[in-house]
């Protein structure tokens, strides 16, 4: 089989690389990257541990509001949102990283083999969806350990919960790897991922109902991409039809996938000319 032998680093071809055997590659290196740091797995399933305990008590009054539905805890409300922000903090990992290879050379030296371009940025979203993956399943564990969350829905359902949160993520997290390649500098990555995460976070039905909020934000979060995975899972988690919701936002995230390649194509383009 025509593929290139890769060191877990940067890789040293002796041949062409097929697409398939780059990204697997290049997305292991990625993963052992995130395993080797205790710290960064740590405090990535303790945040939004810390976020549902905070939540479900400032936000508990919430449950006695005319727009909270009937017969739900705000716990399994709340979890199901939960998932789908501690997914989008996860996803502007992806564009710190993407930024920090960029400035570090490894970007360079991955140019300089015969393996697709596409593949780099390819493989980053895969490793990324892997992590996301663990870390939401991680997350309903606990929940269900330490906060009494339960799923009102079937097996199916329950596993479509999954499905929502992975292709979140995944979709987001190409608008970031876009953003990191654009700005090619961690900090103003950083800043970036906070200035989009925060209106898409607080503007949304995550943490309540989008009812109760003023007309002009009710209307944004009938298009936030992060609103609409939030009612898809919710409505999952908790048994309700879900056809609608989930349909909406698998056209978002492939909306929001697009726009991060199509930003990712032309940024590479831009430092390729540069370089």
């Amino acid at each position: 089989m025509s593929a290139v032998t890769m060191d877990a680093t940067v890789g040293k071809p002796t041949g062409q690389a097929s697409a398939w055997r780059t990204v697997r590659v290049l997305a292991w290196r990625s993963l052992r990257k995130v395993t080797r740091t205790r710290q960064l797995v740590f405090f990535s399933l303790v945040q939004p541990i810390v976020f549902l305990a905070l939540f479900s008590q400032v936000f508990r009054s919430i449950k006695d509001t005319p727009g909270f539905p009937e017969g739900i805890t705000y716990i399994d409300h709340l979890v199901p949102a939960i998932l789908i922000t501690s997914i989008a903090t996860y996803s502007t990992q992806s564009g710190i990283s993407m930024a920090t290879d960029l400035t570090s050379g490894v970007m360079d030296r991955f140019r300089s083999l015969p393996i697709p371009r596409a593949a780099v940025p390819l493989a980053r979203s895969v490793a990324d969806l892997a992590r996301s993956s663990v870390q939401t399943v991680a997350m309903i564990i606990v929940s269900m350990l330490l906060f009494g969350f339960r799923f009102h829905g079937n097996l199916a359902e329950t596993l479509g919960v999954l499905v929502v949160a992975a292709v979140f993520g995944w979709s987001l997290s190409w608008l970031y790897i876009a953003i990191g390649t654009a700005t090619r500098n961690v900090e103003v990555t950083q800043m970036a991922g906070f200035l989009v995460n925060f209106p898409l976070m607080f503007a949304s039905s995550a943490f309540v109902p989008s009812r109760n909020l003023p007309d002009w934000l009710e209307g944004f979060t009938g298009i936030n991409p992060l609103s609409l995975a939030v009612d898809a899972s919710r409505s999952l988690a908790l048994g309700w039809p879900w056809g609608d919701d989930v349909l909406r936002a698998a056209i978002a995230a492939a909306l929001v996938a697009i726009l991060g390649m199509v930003g990712v194509f032309f940024a590479d383009r831009a430092s390729a000319r540069q370089g």
